[in-house]
């Protein structure tokens, strides 16, 4: 049994307070009923999420591709009904394949992906026919957008940082003392570049249609740094200067 360090349970409570100091909020307002839905999370890390959904009243399950993540959800559900499992959104078999959802959630996910339209195809899979994908994410071009606060080197954690010319091809990969998986998936990020305008074209693509959108100059995630969210207001209609600007964005998709 992997090891419950006050480390991952202070990420769970983030996770957790995330879900309903926002998400649970925006669905509500956005005439989402939690009570008695069925809900699938899709890359649920330590489950914090799921957890809070189901104390709102939803019948939960997720998977992730983390043996350590899986692990750890199961001890932090506590006797929660809710079901978590490992799963591979990359492999063609996926954990509760053949059932449908009301809610199908990619929290912060999206943007690590290198297939993604092949990973919509199967999040349609899981939607009842009235069933919505909810996905958040961070854009790209925005200040964190290559996650590069997981970086040590204080320079390196500077906003925008990553959109500096050879910041990522020649700067990042001789940073010093560094962990190697957190400068792989900045760079990741920075060869994917997942921002607004190219999700809403892969959305489009996929034949799904984006219902509700809600975009942040401060993003929810931000509560662990001390700081309350902030919606964009106009300036998530306002292209380019929204890719720059947003820190958060929140997509509620239905089939067309």
């Amino acid at each position: 049994m992997t090891e419950l360090t006050q480390h991952v349970k202070n990420y769970w409570k983030y996770e957790y307070d995330v879900t309903t100091g926002s998400m649970v909020r925006l669905l509500d307002a956005w005439g989402m009923t939690l009570q008695g839905a069925s809900v699938i999370d899709a890359g649920c890390a330590y489950g914090g999420c799921l957890c809070a959904l189901h104390d709102q009243g939803a019948r939960c399950v997720g998977f992730d591709v983390d043996d350590a993540y899986v692990s750890l959800a199961e001890q932090l559900r506590g006797d929660r009904a809710v079901t978590i499992t490992k799963g591979d959104l990359y492999l063609d078999t996926l954990p509760f394949a053949g059932r449908q959802f009301d809610l199908v959630i990619l929290h912060d996910v999206f943007e690590h992906l290198e297939q993604k339209h092949q990973t919509l195809e199967k999040l349609k899979t899981f939607m009842k026919p009235e069933g919505r994908i909810l996905i958040t994410f961070p854009p790209y071009y925005s200040a964190y957008g290559a996650h590069q606060q997981h970086l040590r080197a204080p320079y390196a954690r500077i906003p925008f940082f990553h959109l500096l010319p050879f910041a990522l091809s020649i700067v990042v990969p001789r940073l010093r003392n560094e962990s190697p998986n957190a400068v792989d998936e900045v760079r990741k990020l920075g060869r994917l570049k997942m921002g607004m305008r190219k999700f809403e074209r892969i959305v489009a693509e996929g034949g799904l249609r984006i219902e509700r959108t809600q975009a942040y100059l401060i993003s929810p995630n931000h509560i662990r740094f001390g700081l309350m969210p902030v919606p964009a207001g106009p300036v998530a209609h306002v292209p380019v200067i929204r890719e720059l600007l947003c820190t958060g964005v929140v997509y509620l998709l239905s089939k067309e």
